[in-house]
Order: structure tokens, then sequence, then C-alpha cells
């Protein structure tokens, strides 16, 4: 067990420990300080993360874009000896002389599981172009036909459905390919392609998210061939999806939540502490370097105190200017200097005894951190 004796000053009375030691070693500062802080936060995290949920889908509205590939039918002249009809339908192969017209058919539907405000338009054109016959990625022309455009259309609904027909000329087409070649004579392709465009923009206000896109299906029809071979080139489309309103974060848990504020105030009163304590351990540094130091160079002639001291007891009492002299009294005067750790980390004396005379030296933090030396 640690003894403890009785220093009394003229104005103060001391207990003073045997063993004192600072404020804080780096150990106790850590364990004491650094480590409260550590579990907070750690609590506090666990309890805000089971409390806050993170992009929360608020509202959501399901949707469905559908443009299929497009349709068919060619008509046929009615002065032919190979027919008993004058329309057949799609997916065949067509010998190119008998044909009159093209006649495709484009569907485009929209649906939604509520009301929306749709912004829609639509438009069937026709591109006639000649191929470079050796190189069939080289356009030698591309003029384009709208044969069909809608107006702009504004609507408050949860569906849309569009169905156009459009009747294309062929013989129109394949006569100027082959005039295009007889004229110039140069040796091409022409094809023709008839295709749709949608350009829809449905949102439901309130939400984040709309859908908003532009959708093409299209036709590929050969002009200077003999056996005419119609080309869907696209994909049908079904786009199924959601529209959605997302919070980046709600509050699932309210106790939860609860718990995680009051242990953030927690938080804030371990930082200001940490911050206290922070500055009180490097303070302490050089108070302790300085009463090491000393204790370590005079060990030859510093004795920890073991006696009970009352100041009022000595008639003489000498307050050194520096701890040298109060080095030179002891030796003039033949007495160890009696060390007295009387409020670890903060206040010490040294003292020689010599009959009713007293010299005595002192040290505090106060004036070590005031004035950077003892």
């Amino acid at each position: 067990m640690t003894r403890e004796m009785r220093y009394h000053s003229v104005n103060n009375s001391y207990t003073v420990k045997k063993k004192g030691r600072p404020a804080y070693s780096l150990t106790g500062f850590l364990i004491c300080v650094i480590l409260p802080l550590l579990i907070s936060l750690a609590v506090t995290t666990y309890f805000f993360m089971k409390s806050i949920a993170f992009n929360v889908v608020t509202d959501s509205v399901s949707y469905n874009s559908i443009l299929p590939q497009p349709s068919y039918t060619v008509s046929i002249k009615e002065d032919n000896n190979y027919y008993n009809k004058t329309e057949l339908p799609s997916d065949m192969k067509y010998v190119s002389s008998l044909i009159e017209t093209i006649n495709p058919t484009f569907n485009y539907d929209f649906h939604a599981t509520e009301p929306l405000d749709i912004k829609y338009d639509y438009a069937v054109v026709s591109k006639y172009v000649v191929i470079d016959y050796t190189d069939e990625k080289t356009q030698l022309t591309e003029p384009e036909t709208t044969v069909l455009k809608s107006d702009s259309k504004s609507i408050a609904s949860p569906s849309v459905q569009v169905s156009e027909t459009v009747n294309i000329d062929f013989q129109k087409y394949a006569q100027k390919a082959l005039d295009y070649k007889q004229t110039l004579r140069v040796p091409a392709l022409a094809k023709l392609y008839v295709y749709i465009t949608v350009n829809i923009d449905a949102r439901k206000p309130g939400l984040d998210e709309g859908y908003k896109e532009t959708l093409i299906q299209e036709l590929e029809i050969p002009l200077t061939e003999s056996i005419t071979d119609i080309k869907k080139t696209k994909n049908a489309i079904n786009k199924q999806d959601f529209m959605n309103s997302v919070s980046k974060y709600v509050i699932s848990n309210v106790p939860f939540f609860i718990a995680a504020c009051l242990f953030f105030l927690v938080d804030i009163l371990f930082t200001i502490r940490l911050i206290y304590e922070y500055k009180r351990y490097k303070k302490k540094d050089l108070y302790t370097s300085i009463v090491s130091k000393l204790l370590k160079d005079y060990d030859r002639v510093i004795v920890s105190g073991k006696l009970d001291i009352d100041e009022s007891k000595y008639n003489n009492i000498i307050y050194p200017d520096t701890f040298e002299k109060l080095v030179d009294a002891s030796v003039n005067e033949g007495s160890p200097i009696l060390y007295y750790n009387v409020i670890p980390g903060q206040k010490c004396f040294f003292v020689i005894i010599n009959g009713d005379t007293m010299y005595k030296f002192r040290i505090t933090r106060w004036y070590v951190d005031e004035n950077g030396h003892a």
C-alpha cells in the first residue's frame, strides 16, 4: 500500500503520496481518453446505420414500352397470271416486276400503372439510298421523304397507342433506281428504308425519374433485284421498367435514431475531453521532463521524502532562486535534498532540513507552463 505523509506549508496542507505519477502516461491517455471515444463512435455508427435506410424508393410507377417489328402486306398488279389474289402476306419473297405497293403497318404501345403526363410524337419516313456496288458501306445518295408525321401531343393518361399503315409505291422507287443506273452507268445498288420514329416523354409530378426515349423500327426494301426480299432490320423493343422517386435516406427505426443522436452528443463530449486532455497531456511533458531530469541528474543528493513536515516548526525558510543553489546548499549543509511529489503531475517540493532552517525549492505545472522553465 502506498504510504502517505502530511506536508504542512504556511498556507496549505497537502497529502503527499510516496509514489506519485503524472496525470497520464501514454498508455493511460490511450486507454482513458482515446478508447472511450472510439467505443462511443462505434456505438453511434451502429445505431445510425441501423436506424437509417439509404436510397429508398418512396414512390414508383411501372411502365411497359412496346415497339414491335413492323408488319406489312404487298399489293401486286391485278393483271397477273401467277397469283389468285392481289394482296400477299409478309415474310415472303416477291417478284419485283409484279409489286405495286408495299404497305407497312407500325404499332406502338405504352402502358403505365397510373396516369402520367405524356408528350409524344411520331413520324413515318422513307429513305431512298443508292449504294456503291463494290462497297455497300458507301452511300451515293441519301434523300429522305416524310410519309406521315403526327403533331406533338400532350395527354394525361396511363397509355399511348399508335397504329399507322402507309402505302409505298414500289414501282416509282424501282424506276428511279433504274434510271439512275442507266443514266449515270453506275454499278450501284438501290434500297428503300421505311421506318417509324417515336418520341415519348412520360412523367409523373413528384417523381424524380421519368421515361424519355426515341424509338425506331425499320423495313429494308431492295429496289434493284428481280426478287424482292423485305427485311426487318431491328429487333422488337419491349422495355419494362419503373419510374421511381428515390430518397437518399429515410429514418427506418426511430428508437435507434434517437439512440444514435444521444450517443452523438456523447461523442461531442468525449471529443471536447480529448482536446482538453490532449493539451493537458502535452503540457505535462515539460513539467515531467524537468522533474525527471532533476531526479536523474542529482540522484546522488536527492532522496524521497519520508518525513511529515510542518513548515511552522522552522524559524528560517529559504527559497533558492535556482535548483543549482539548492544543490550548493545541500553540499554546504551536508544534508540530502528531500523530494516530495505533492500533487502528482502538478506540484513537487525539493527540501533541505538543517536544524531549524529549511531550504525549499518548488516546481509547479502552472509556473512551468507559463514560463517554460522551473
